[in-house]
């Protein structure tokens, strides 16, 4: 539920990735906080494998992001007019991130989109976003199988959320780096599962996608 999903990230947020000798007083003190028992040795396992999995087509590690590479929460606001279904349905023509417009109700929407972007991180010229999930999907990591994973992200919109925060990541960048372009500087966005992280299947429990820049333009 949301009161170990909140835990979660705030270790997250609190913790070095490069330096884990900390990982587990840290763990300890925010699972006690939260009033969690017996789950220090779980969730320092589940951290560890997270921090040391190959991602992206490179294949580097969360262990080798320094705090300096990093901003935990960025918090966004931008300005929405007229946000409609429909207008939605006309820019949500994109495969790789399937959206069910007829399950979203809202009126149509004047004012600003605000939210928090969990982690940004810059790596070799390339800013990143994570996103942390807690959901439980089944028993065993086998439960988070790409096409589990996927049919997870539709389901509760996180196709939609992802693509808020490509916006709000890309007018950030657009603003502050002086030769900006989207092609070579934003690098995409992960959706990390946590409980389904497994270095035998790495596959398992991660969702990437990097919007075409059309998309992310029209949106």
């Amino acid at each position: 539920g949301m009161r170990a999903g909140t835990c979660l990230h705030l270790i997250l947020e609190e913790l070095d990735f490069t330096n884990l000798s900390q990982l587990r007083p840290l763990v300890a003190r925010k699972l006690a906080e939260f009033h969690f028992e017996n789950f220090d040795d779980v969730v320092c396992e589940a951290l560890e494998k997270t921090l040391g999995m190959p991602l992206g087509e490179d294949g580097f590690r969360l262990s080798e992001i320094s705090r300096a590479s990093r901003l935990s929460e960025l918090e966004f606001t931008f300005p929405i007019t007229a946000l409609t279904t429909s207008r939605l349905r006309k820019v949500f023509q994109i495969d790789e991130l399937p959206l069910a417009i007829d399950h979203l109700q809202f009126a149509p929407t004047n004012g600003f989109m605000k939210g928090f972007i969990d982690l940004v991180f810059e790596r070799a010229g390339r800013f990143y976003f994570v996103d942390w999930k807690s959901n439980w999907l089944g028993t065993d990591t086998s439960s988070y199988v790409p096409q589990n994973v996927a049919a997870e992200m539709t389901r509760n919109f996180y196709n939609l959320q992802l693509s808020i925060y490509t916006v709000a990541l890309h007018r950030y960048l657009r603003q502050r780096l002086a030769d900006y372009d989207y092609d070579k500087n934003f690098g995409g966005a992960f959706y990390i599962f946590l409980r389904g992280i497994d270095p035998t299947k790495p596959s398992n429990g991660i969702f990437f996608a990097r919007p075409p820049y059309k998309f992310v333009q029209q949106l």
